[in-house]
């Protein structure tokens, strides 16, 4: 992604602050879940903040790995302070020892019923000290059982998986040409996904412009379509893994966009 500036020229250099490490998070919450979830009661999907995946929508490492390195570059843009992007999440906050880490707070809103304590990690590992995109939110996945809300660990047929990298994705406005022909494909395949995978809404632009970006990379599809159609066929399609000429696909994209 050549066009962007460097990182090093846009290093923003911050006072030294103090810092809870996320291990320290971590241990908090998950000291803490038991005793808050036990003065509750029941499971809620978690629906507003954060859409319960089906098995083709939980993320990869990959997945993840890749939405955070293009979301590094979009930040490196300035396009958007952290203050908007927690607007543009619905207003959640990045995790404090209080809370725990992004884990424990999707664990005890999925049991408490409250949404609201559901908060985001971010980037701090030492290696993001001096950087602009220092304490913006990172894509991640976290799970809560569905068997025993009490418990921060549960076998994998129990975990519900959710995840904020389909709506940290969906503010990136990139369009295919600001990617390398690899990075276009797998971005494709993930901005197929959104709507189905996360409460994020395509808008009409982003809609049109991926579509005819996937349909080109795919070949000829066989029927005639428009292009606000074009989306909703590649997202049954990476879904369902059924449907034409995008069978093969079997939920993976990507593997025939190679």
């Amino acid at each position: 992604m050549t066009q962007f500036v460097s990182a090093d020229a846009v290093t923003i250099k911050k006072a030294a602050t103090v810092t809870t490490k996320q291990n320290d998070i971590k241990q908090t919450g998950a000291s803490i879940l038991p005793t808050v979830i036990n003065l509750y009661t029941g499971i809620k999907d978690i629906t507003n903040k954060q859409k319960a995946l089906t098995a083709e929508c939980i993320p990869s490492a990959q997945d993840i790995e890749f939405v955070n390195k293009i979301f590094k570059e979009w930040i490196k843009t300035g396009a958007s302070t952290i203050a908007e992007v927690e607007s543009s999440l619905g207003n959640i906050h990045a995790c404090s020892s209080a809370t725990g880490g992004y884990q424990t707070s999707i664990q005890i809103a999925a049991a408490t019923e409250e949404e609201s304590l559901i908060c985001y990690d971010y980037f701090d590992d030492s290696s993001d000290k001096n950087m602009i995109w220092h304490k913006y939110p990172r894509a991640q996945k976290a799970y809560y059982c569905t068997d025993d809300p009490s418990q921060s660990s549960c076998a994998e047929k129990n975990r519900q998986y959710v995840t904020n990298m389909y709506d940290l994705f969906n503010l990136v406005d990139f369009s295919e040409q600001d990617y390398t022909p690899d990075e276009a494909k797998m971005a494709g395949t993930l901005m197929a996904k959104i709507e189905n995978c996360s409460n994020a809404k395509l808008n009409a632009r982003k809609r049109a412009m991926w579509g005819e970006f996937l349909v080109g990379s795919i070949g000829n599809l066989g029927q005639s379509t428009n292009t606000s159609q074009i989306m909703q066929i590649v997202q049954g399609s990476a879904n369902s893994g059924v449907g034409g000429a995008l069978k093969s696909l079997g939920g993976n994209l990507t593997q025939f966009l190679q």
